[in-house]
């Protein structure tokens, strides 16, 4: 999984965190991103870069609106077959399997795919912060089951249970 840093929310605008040079929103600022550790450090010492990952390759995403998302967290689908899930103030984000299509058809679910570029915890957005829901320690790092991920996410609408 391609890893680097991105642009820098500082509570105004996006900017490119080592200079105060206004960027376009979430956006990759190295064109060679890096998985060695050292390097990596590096720039999280100049500033609070967010983290961005490719999408494709090692996963994909199944994007949700909030509330729908955390009620398929709850459903037995889900807790059969955990993904890991990142969580911003609007959206909970599954991490799953790439290459499988989305299946279904919901209001705001979403695939993300094909190299596209996805904030990662603990990125700080103009909305607020992303954590972990659902961590990726508790999957051993692996993506989950992408239709297991979509039954929950269909379970979870049909039956109405979204948390308020």
């Amino acid at each position: 999984m391609a890893r680097g840093p991105g642009s820098v929310w500082d509570g105004r605008r996006y900017t490119r965190g080592h200079a105060d040079i206004p960027a376009a929103g979430l956006e990759p600022l190295f064109s060679r991103p890096s998985r060695d550790f050292r390097r990596v450090h590096s720039w999280w010492t100049i500033a609070a870069y967010s983290v961005l990952a490719a999408t494709g390759e090692a996963f994909d995403v199944i994007s949700a609106p909030l509330k729908l998302g955390v009620a398929a967290t709850r459903t037995a689908p889900f807790r059969r077959t955990i993904a890991p899930a990142s969580l911003s103030p609007d959206r909970l984000r599954f991490l799953v399997a790439p290459g499988v299509r989305l299946g279904l058809n919901l209001a705001g679910v979403e695939l993300v795919t094909d190299g596209a570029l996805v904030p990662m915890p603990p990125t700080r957005v103009r909305e607020g912060h992303l954590t972990w829901w659902v961590s990726p320690r508790l999957t051993q790092w692996k993506p989950g089951d992408s239709l297991a991920v979509q039954a929950a996410l269909w379970l979870a609408a049909k039956s109405g249970s979204l948390v308020e």
